[in-house]
């Protein structure tokens, strides 16, 4: 008696690693990673996939609102902090995102910017979607115009749907 349950154990112990490595595989598998351009002059972005998943290529226009505009001095350097709310209307749905940009001033004609994004609501295509990454830009402030822009990272299905 002692033999079978030794032996039933070890084949649940088998069973329950062999789900572990299929579970943690799966949601590897799940994440895509993202690039999206972002067109000032033209309030226009294009979604582009990096790897395999859900997400296709998509293209639309963008707005943004709700700019904070805090400054700060960080090792004597000015710092101008934002945490907007972007809004993307693509083809294939809608993604809202949070940002927090830290912009930092080059010459008095350019700023450089970095961000961290993340999804807080989506649609159509993207509506079961969360995600997060980095932006880099570069602006040119005597025209108040983005020279470029571009957010690259992760999205993944919530609550594991495919």
């Amino acid at each position: 008696m002692r033999r079978k349950t030794l032996a039933a154990a070890a084949v649940l112990g088998v069973a329950a690693a062999l789900l572990a490595n299929v579970a943690i595989a799966d949601s590897a598998r799940k994440q895509q990673r993202i690039l999206i351009d972002f067109h000032s002059l033209a309030k226009r972005f294009v979604l582009t996939p990096l790897s395999s998943g859900p997400l296709r290529r998509d293209s639309g226009p963008y707005t943004s609102c709700c700019w904070t505009r805090r400054f700060y001095t960080r090792d004597g350097e000015s710092v101008e902090v934002d945490n907007p709310t972007v809004f993307m209307t693509g083809k294939r749905g809608k993604i809202t995102w949070h940002e927090r940009i830290s912009y930092v001033d080059i010459n008095h004609d350019y700023t450089v910017s970095t961000a961290v994004w993340t999804i807080v609501h989506g649609t159509g295509a993207y509506a079961h979607l969360e995600g997060h990454g980095r932006e880099a830009a570069v602006d040119r402030t005597v025209q108040n115009e983005e020279v470029a822009a571009e957010a690259e990272g992760l999205i993944d299905l919530k609550g594991g749907r495919r």
